[in-house]
């Protein structure tokens, strides 16, 4: 699966969290996340493992760090993104070269402001009370995303608090990403 449908996903399975329960949407709080990635690939019995960063405020950006084994950034403000490459280069991604990012945009303005039709617009919902929490499913709509990814599972201990989320692509392969909520850091005295 190529970056663009990786991020799609990933943005989706946020934007899935930011459901909100009540009819009225409400801005989130800032989220704050340490995760591990499972990577599995067609062909390879051993899955690919990395550890980073999530970082989701209300001022609509979002930041995914991965700190190990290798170091790489991507960032989005809005309609403008960025990457920091392992190598340390920065490269800007141009809207006009990358046309998913206008729906990644979408579906993450979407779901930072609650509004559950820009999820629609690309998925079906199936969202499933737990003991503690809820799963969300979303399976694409015909399209590209579908041609890519066939299922998002969102698992949450509360609305807006992701525990577990895996993807499910069409190639047979996956990504499976575990939470641990970060503490803010301490005030200064």
């Amino acid at each position: 699966m190529s970056l663009a449908a990786r991020l799609l996903a990933l943005l989706c399975a946020f934007a899935a969290c930011g459901i909100a329960v009540a009819a009225t949407p409400a801005t989130p709080p800032a989220l704050r996340l340490g995760f591990v990635e499972t990577r599995t690939l067609p062909g390879f019995a051993t899955p690919l493992i990395s550890h980073g960063v999530l970082s989701v405020d209300p001022a609509r950006s979002f930041r995914w760090e991965i700190t190990a084994p290798y170091h790489y950034v991507f960032e989005m403000h809005g309609s403008e993104a960025q990457e920091q490459l392992p190598d340390g280069r920065v490269r800007r991604l141009d809207p006009g070269q990358a046309p998913w990012l206008a729906a990644v945009e979408q579906i993450f303005m979407g779901a930072v402001s609650g509004n559950v039709t820009q999820l629609q617009r690309y998925f079906e919902l199936k969202i499933a009370p737990l003991a503690q929490g809820r799963r969300i499913t979303l399976t694409p709509k015909p399209g590209a995303l579908s041609q890519a990814i066939t299922q998002i599972q969102v698992t949450e201990t509360a609305p807006g608090h992701p525990r577990q989320i895996d993807i499910r692509e069409t190639s047979g392969g996956g990504m499976q990403l575990r939470f641990t909520p970060i503490p803010p850091p301490p005030a200064n005295p």
